[in-house]
């Protein structure tokens, strides 16, 4: 069912994109389980639909003071980490019970529709290197809402745990990047690599299908360290919170894709659902994540 029926023709139908991913209004449709459980759901802006109607891009917050922040679907051929969100809104809204959490799913919708990276402008949805003090003004119209909403319109606490779930498309630059087929982080933050929600991450990715790989270089010149970037000052939302909000650990996690469906995007939502549940441990009474063979 179409939770808004404002929604434009193209949310309804499964996109092009032939990797599997639901139609629009199905992701939507799960993360209005938050508004029903009592969180406020605000919509930070919005992209063009073709119809010319507005794709929202949607907040959920369980609380005034937020503990932790989940962001998923910045880049839209990356489409395993609001899946995953997805299927994780009954965890999420019971770790929603005690602390107070910011859900910023599905941030480039046109992106994930049109299997775009960046959105409609051609840049980065996140772009914060305006709030960094790098650039005159902001990237796109998408950049200047997000980075302002979560610098001013919700009150996320110094020492705010973050997720971020990206992958990493290798095959939109064949012959750069890390080679191995898995997963690596970035981390950013004040003692990030000694929190336990940053160890509890490592140690799920550290026997997971898609297996932490520890050592490269990353297609932006990074180098892996034990498979983590650490302290990367790259212009992203994540840098934002860690530098201007004290956020701590800041965790970014990329799935290494060798082709646009390579691993498949089941494999990779199962992923993540593990490691989101490995990040949130504290419900889980700080179990890591399962292991896969």
């Amino acid at each position: 069912m179409n939770p808004r029926p404002d929604l434009a023709p193209e949310c309804l139908l499964a996109p092009p994109a032939g990797d599997g991913r639901p139609p629009l209004a199905d992701v939507y449709s799960a993360f209005a389980s938050l508004g029903e459980a009592g969180w406020r759901t605000i919509e930070i802006t919005s992209q063009p639909a073709a119809d010319g109607r507005m794709l929202p891009i949607l907040a959920y917050v369980s609380a005034e003071d937020v503990d932790i922040v989940l962001i998923g679907g910045i880049h839209g051929r990356e489409p395993a980490g609001p899946l995953a969100l997805a299927r994780s809104v009954p965890h999420i809204v019971e770790q929603g019970r005690t602390q107070g959490l910011l859900v910023m799913p599905l941030l480039n919708p046109w992106g994930y529709l049109h299997d775009e990276r960046y959105g409609p402008s051609g840049q980065s949805v996140t772009d914060s290197d305006h709030a960094l003090g790098r650039r005159s003004e902001a990237a796109c119209a998408e950049a200047a809402a997000i980075i302002g909403f979560v610098m001013g319109a919700v009150r996320i606490r110094r020492g705010a745990g973050v997720l971020d779930l990206h992958e990493d498309p290798l095959y939109e630059a064949p012959g750069d990047g890390v080679a191995a087929r898995g997963s690596y982080l970035y981390v950013i933050g004040a003692r990030a690599m000694d929190q336990p929600a940053c160890r509890r991450g490592l140690d799920c990715l550290d026997g997971a299908r898609l297996p932490l790989v520890r050592t490269g270089t990353t297609r932006f010149g990074e180098t892996l360290v034990d498979g983590v970037v650490l302290d990367s000052a790259d212009g992203s939302i994540d840098e934002l919170l860690a530098v201007r909000l004290g956020c701590s650990p800041v965790i970014t996690v990329e799935n290494t894709l060798r082709a646009p469906n390579e691993p498949p995007l089941s494999v990779r939502v199962d992923q993540y659902v593990e490691v989101l549940e490995a990040f949130l441990g504290a419900s889980a009474g700080e179990v890591p994540c399962a292991r896969r063979s």
